[in-house]
């Protein structure tokens, strides 16, 4: 498999029975149907995945269950959402025992980071201590701190980093980041809003979130990209920026999408703890939107 990440990269929910356990048959059956669509990379235990909220013990086996399903025939990318480097380094340790290779880190959360090079030497603890790469996760709406692009191109330098997920949204600071980056190293877009633009300038790959209930529109548009296709890739985000809308419906955005996969009949629709499950009348009306859509 190629080294650089590419692509489309869906950041796949965590497949959950009524009870709230970990659905093993729903992680086979949602990893299946984005490997037939062509994709060659997911990622779990994402924001989408529900990674801040599951238990460890259900982290592990979502790892274990996944790393089986996806063994040398696409790429796994496991997140890893704790708030201090000495945290991330015990659960990394957990995944590599059960086969985990490449691990998506945010910066440190909860206790403010004072400065840059705070972020440089959470990054520098964890690879000093671990096996496998890492793949820095810009995420400041959730962790209340912005990597910059040149604190990014530093760490980027690093032999144990394999690229970038950039969800901030902001459109300028990572332009700057992928001209400088572009074709050495994974430089994603995390941001649905921006996909299409970002890979016409050059970024490797995408990882949206509806992507778990779309994944062969995504790759079309991945193609289309590839191909420097502008109409096309246009036309495929308006539809994704539609399916955004449809997706605000639910209280919950998560829910949303892993009812969006319920009605592929891929896995069920259940969320972890307190998230709020969808309404009766918020399905319906998505059901009406998504068929008037196409989807």
């Amino acid at each position: 498999m190629d080294h650089i990440l590419r692509g489309i990269i869906p950041p796949l929910v965590t497949p959950l029975r009524l009870d709230g356990s970990i659905d093993k048959e729903g992680i086979a059956k949602l990893a299946e149907y984005q490997i037939k669509a062509g994709i060659q990379s997911v990622f779990i235990l994402g924001s989408c995945g529900e990674g801040s909220v599951l238990e460890r013990d259900e982290c592990a086996e979502m790892v274990k269950e996944s790393v089986k399903v996806t063994a040398d025939r696409v790429n796994l990318l496991v997140g890893v959402l704790e708030p201090s480097a000495e945290r991330v380094v015990e659960a990394v340790r957990v995944y590599e025992q059960l086969g985990a290779e490449r691990f998506v880190v945010p910066a440190p959360f909860y206790l403010s980071v004072s400065d840059q090079d705070e972020i440089l030497r959470h990054y520098e603890y964890i690879t000093d201590r671990v096996e496998g790469e890492l793949i820095v996760y810009n995420i400041p709406d959730y962790v209340h701190t912005h990597i910059l692009p040149e604190t990014a191109e530093k760490l980027l330098g690093h032999s144990k980093i394999a690229g970038i997920k950039d969800s901030t949204g902001d459109w300028a600071l990572f332009q700057k980041l992928l001209l400088e980056y572009q074709g050495r190293k994974g430089v994603l877009s995390g941001n649905e809003n921006l996909c299409g633009a970002a890979m016409l300038l050059g970024a490797d790959g995408c990882v949206p979130c509806l992507a778990n209930a779309y994944p062969g529109l995504y790759q079309k548009m991945y193609k289309a990209a590839k191909e420097n296709d502008i109409r096309e890739v246009t036309e495929y985000q308006r539809v994704i920026l539609k399916m955004k809308d449809i997706m605000a419906v639910g209280k919950h955005w998560i829910a949303a999408v892993k009812y969006m996969c319920a009605r592929k009949g891929v896995i069920m629709p259940y969320v972890k703890g307190s998230a709020c499950p969808l309404t009766a009348a918020e399905t319906e009306k998505m059901d009406v939107l998504l068929e008037e859509a196409g989807l």
